[in-house]
């Protein structure tokens, strides 16, 4: 409009006459630009409608401030080919706006009451972890909404390519992930940087995640042992694709094979151990009992001689909540082996026996997360053992972390137990995981009670009856002062216990086990049977009848 006004002032001064008055100029230019803004604007809705009908999901957005209504006008104005934001969700007590962007705004109660039209909710990071730690209930009420949930990435990672497809749906471990945990890094560096470090059991859930999260601390060198050859490959090609400046060796080794053992600590010089090789299924254990203590005592055995005979600086044993009260042969062997590094720990020598004691580790192999999950796949049903079982959950990074912040405390021969918060019943984790997928408890997916298998305990424990604990500068790291103090009388059991184990001889083996773990307890899961006339199962069902109304 501008440039035909002074193309019409040149026209005027060369020939003394205008091509078209100025107000034809200024009216027809207001026309013409109304017209193109209304035509983007057509032209952009239309857009949006077509493809909302055809592929992109409808949504609600949680809210639980003002704030979060700027970040999501934002966002919808933004990234409104990717998600079509259909209502939003407040949380704040206090009464904000009735409609934002003209869309309504409900409560969790309003939810419930309307024909709802999205079968998804997004709800950015920091929301989901402030819901976790005030009220985790929230996040029950919109699963039984059966509302899927995503995560939004934070922040500062949003970008032009932020949309639906690439958002990460919460899985069980965002449910029960813990506020964060704080490491000491300074300290942490100084102990780990530039030094060779042995992780044994590196293919593992538990040796892989510790691989990892030692990286960052810049290590000389580690050294992954591990006897499974395909799950050491792939951790390899994992670590070459993120950790490409990782120097590392991938070893195939047992750890029940002490001259092959000698010839790594020979050729590489390891200064820390991170022990987390050990065989950790009850059941199958029960069925194989020499090759439990094969593995957990008389290996373990092994690497810790080694590391004296070597003057490693660090020996960091991975152990667990079942070697406390032991009722079954996998945490009686993993008791045994705490007992011979309080021995080692009892001698005068260079090296620092560090001992770490926790409970079940969400997603790790075997676990009962994976098992669940390929269960809810196959269309059910989901078996847990007993209505009434529950263990300690804590999540593959956590666990980690607080092995890796333990190894640099401590004198030696600690116990070093972590805060494993409140025990969790399996049945609610299964009717959790069935509600992540959309699906509705003994209605699309059935939970079938099995019975306690050989071994198994309705409660495990982190610290034995009479144990207590002492506090260290970690607040979720305790210091567990067993009542069963080695003194120098067990060296003859220990001594015993591995003579049998070498010989492959399971009776003897087993006796001389009990004596030197006499907490060991085998139960007889026939006390746990589960039937139909069960007073739990009766409270099962009455949730049952609860789940199929909703």
């Amino acid at each position: 409009m501008v440039s035909v006004l002074i193309l019409n002032q040149i026209y005027y001064l060369t020939r003394s006459e205008k091509l078209i008055l100025d107000a034809g100029v200024v009216i027809y230019g207001f026309i013409s630009f109304f017209l193109l803004f209304f035509f983007r604007v057509l032209v952009k809705r239309t857009y949006q409608i077509i493809n909302s009908t055809i592929s992109i999901p409808s949504v609600y957005a949680l809210i639980t401030s003002r704030a979060d209504i700027l970040i999501w006008e934002g966002l919808i104005s933004e990234h409104s080919d990717s998600f079509n934001v259909v209502g939003f969700v407040n949380l704040d007590d206090q009464k904000m706006l009735t409609r934002i962007h003209n869309l309504p705004i409900y409560t969790i109660a309003q939810l419930k009451e309307s024909n709802s039209i999205a079968k998804s909710i997004i709800v950015s990071d920091e929301k989901l972890q402030q819901i976790k730690d005030n009220n985790n209930s929230v996040l029950a009420e919109l699963l039984d909404l059966k509302l899927k949930i995503y995560k939004l990435p934070k922040i500062e990672n949003y970008d032009s390519t932020t949309s639906f497809s690439s958002l990460k749906e919460i899985k069980i471990e965002d449910l029960l992930q813990r506020s964060p945990i704080k490491l000491n890094n300074l300290k942490l560096s100084s102990l780990y940087k530039d030094k060779t470090i042995l992780v044994t059991g590196a293919a593992g859930s538990i040796g892989s995640e510790i691989v990892k999260q030692l990286v960052p601390f810049a290590p000389k060198k580690i050294i992954l042992l591990d006897q499974a050859e395909t799950p050491l490959h792939d951790i390899a090609l994992c670590l070459d694709k993120d950790y490409p400046q990782l120097n590392y060796e991938k070893l195939i080794a047992n750890v029940r094979n002490k001259k092959r053992l000698r010839e790594v600590f020979t050729t590489y010089q390891p200064q820390i151990v991170f022990h987390g090789a050990a065989y950790k299924h009850v059941p199958m254990m029960e069925a194989n009992p020499i090759e439990s203590l094969s593995v957990n005592f008389r290996g373990t055995r092994n690497l810790a001689e080694l590391s004296t005979e070597y003057k490693i600086e660090r020996f960091v044993f991975v152990s667990t909540d079942k070697a406390v009260n032991p009722t079954n042969i996998m945490g009686a062997t993993k008791r045994a082996a705490e007992i011979f590094i309080q021995s080692l720990a009892k001698q005068d020598n260079q090296t620092t026996f560090i001992t770490t004691r926790f409970g079940n580790v969400l997603g790790s192999n075997g676990s009962v997360i994976p098992h669940f999950k390929k269960q809810i796949q196959e269309g059910g049903p989901v078996t847990v053992t007993h209505p009434e079982i529950t263990r300690y959950f804590m999540t593959i990074d956590e666990a980690c972390q607080l092995v890796l912040e333990a190894g640099g405390m401590g004198n030696g021969g600690e116990i070093y137990v972590f805060d494993m918060g409140s025990p969790i019943k399996i049945v609610n984790l299964a009717h959790h995981m069935i509600r992540l997928t959309g699906l509705i408890p003994n209605k699309d997916i059935a939970i079938e009670f099995s019975g306690l298998r050989p071994g198994e305990k309705l409660f495990e424990e982190l610290l034995a009856d009479k144990e207590t604990t002492l506090p260290t500068h970690h607040e979720k790291i305790m210091i567990a002062q067993a009542t069963h103090t080695y003194d120098s009388s067990q060296d003859f059991q220990l001594t015993k216990l591995l003579e049998f184990v070498k010989q492959n001889n399971i009776n003897e083996s087993l006796k001389q086990l009990k004596q030197l773990v006499p907490e060991y307890q085998p139960i007889d899961v026939n006390d746990f049977k589960v039937s139909e006339s069960d007073p739990n199962i009766q409270k099962i069902a009455s949730y049952t009848e609860v789940d199929k109304k909703n």
